[in-house]
């Protein structure tokens, strides 16, 4: 078995370049609710258990927990819905329908000959995104909206065992993450009038490139029947450059053409993350578990600028550089995940889980373009353990959230007062689980 998942390493590596990251719609702000099937029918809830090999994108330390060999395979997809209506549609626009694949990978070797146990993954971390098609506009036409941020990992880790109750654990999450928006990029009005209401449609390419963060985390086993859990997070360090932005400057009398510009894009990071979980096992039937988290928004997303310079076409000042401010102004989130396990007999353990994401984003920023507003997740589901294969399930429901933005600040609020976004999302997860040469 241990062979031939080393020799299917470069086949998963091949699909993780293929499909990850992916883009979705965000959940717990930009980070998802959970990693796995196991964790997601259990509403996130793991900072104080160890779920397979998955430990090491939640609580790193819990892989000391595991022994022997361990590999798991993952695929959540996840189903958004969103609506968006303003002045200029007093009737709610559905986003596009889609379908976002979100796959992980991950091998723990651990064990008693040794205090150390490492592992690796490959983890699709976050994101958001959201497409508006056919929407009217303030000047007059029908156009689109667009946007995607997507961010996925190399996830290498290592643990401690401080004793046979207490570990400690070091993960690194390394990747690339990128964004891409259009905002009416076929509309083009240009002001007589008063030219600095005028407006030129524009649409970026993908800007990207490395990202990393570190995470560290600390596991307890304070009696056979109660464990306790904490991480840290470091805000992840980004890097959005290589952007091909376009402007269209059709409308505009003395430029008349759409023009081309290298684009970057600064302030956009995920944040910088702190938790404690506690899991209770009343008896040999029934696992208990609560976390509690909060995720740093308000020093990660404040205001994102993209900047293009080096326009494809010679523009005197200001034309020749562009400079974009899109004000977000997030707040602090505060996550508690609840989550239960039943173990019906050997084989069989079914999960249920709750899971309060804050709102991080204000009334008077609210974007249709990045609709990270859901609060409440219902989950549910099961594994199946046959010899040393185990079978996970999990799906989840994040309930309707409706905000509503009503600054009248064109600058902060390109859609106007009275921007409505209604947004709710179904999540399925699958997962298979290997162990052996456990001692």
């Amino acid at each position: 078995m241990y062979r031939r998942i080393i020799r299917a390493w470069p086949l998963l590596l091949l699909v993780m370049v293929l499909v990850v990251p992916a883009q979705l719609p965000a959940t717990n702000g930009m980070y998802l609710t959970a990693y796995g099937a196991e964790t997601l029918g259990r509403g996130g809830a793991n900072l104080a258990i160890s779920d397979r090999t998955l430990a090491i994108n939640f609580n790193p330390a819990g892989i000391s927990q595991l022994q022997g060999n361990h590999f798991s395979a993952n695929l959540a997809v996840l189903v958004p819905s969103l609506t968006f209506q303003n002045m200029a549609n007093p009737s709610p626009i559905d986003s596009e329908s889609s379908y976002f694949p979100l796959p992980s990978f991950a091998y723990v070797r651990a064990g008693k000959e040794s205090k150390w146990s490492w592992g690796i993954g490959m983890i699709a971390q976050g994101g958001m995104g959201a497409t508006f098609k056919n929407t009217n506009t303030f000047f007059g036409t029908q156009d689109k909206t667009d946007s995607e941020v997507r961010f996925g990992t190399l996830v290498p880790t290592v643990s401690y065992a401080i004793s046979d109750d207490m570990s400690l654990g070091l993960a690194a999450n390394v990747g690339y993450a990128d964004v891409a928006f259009a905002f009416y990029p076929e509309t083009s009005f240009f002001n007589t009038e008063n030219p600095a209401f005028s407006f030129p449609g524009v649409e970026m390419g993908t800007a990207g490139g490395l990202q990393y963060n570190f995470r560290l985390g600390w596991m307890w086993r304070a009696t056979p029947k109660f464990s306790v859990g904490a991480i840290y997070q470091t805000e992840t360090q980004s890097d959005f450059t290589g952007g091909d932005l376009t402007v269209n400057y059709n409308g505009f009398p003395f430029i008349g053409q759409k023009v081309g510009y290298q684009a970057d894009v600064d302030g956009f990071t995920f944040a910088a993350q702190a938790g404690v979980g506690f899991a209770l096992r009343p008896n040999d039937k029934w696992v208990l578990a609560l976390d509690i988290k909060k995720n740093y928004w308000d020093d990660a997303i404040d205001t994102i600028t993209v900047t293009g310079k080096n326009p494809d076409s010679p523009l005197p000042p200001p034309f020749n550089e562009v400079v974009l401010p899109f004000v977000f102004n997030w707040k602090d989130q505060w996550v508690y995940a609840l989550g239960a396990d039943y173990r019906v007999n050997d084989a069989l353990t079914l999960r249920a889980g709750y899971n309060y994401g804050e709102n991080p984003v204000p009334d008077d920023t609210l974007n249709p373009l990045f609709p990270a507003n859901v609060e409440d997740h219902l989950s549910f589901g099961f594994s199946y353990l046959a010899g040393s294969i185990s079978y996970e399930f999990g799906i989840e429901h994040a309930f309707n959230a409706s905000q509503t933005n009503n600054n009248p600040n064109p600058q902060v609020n390109p859609f106007g007062p009275g921007t409505t976004v209604e947004h709710s999302q179904w999540t399925a997860a699958f997962g298979i689980s290997w162990a052996w040469a456990r001692k």
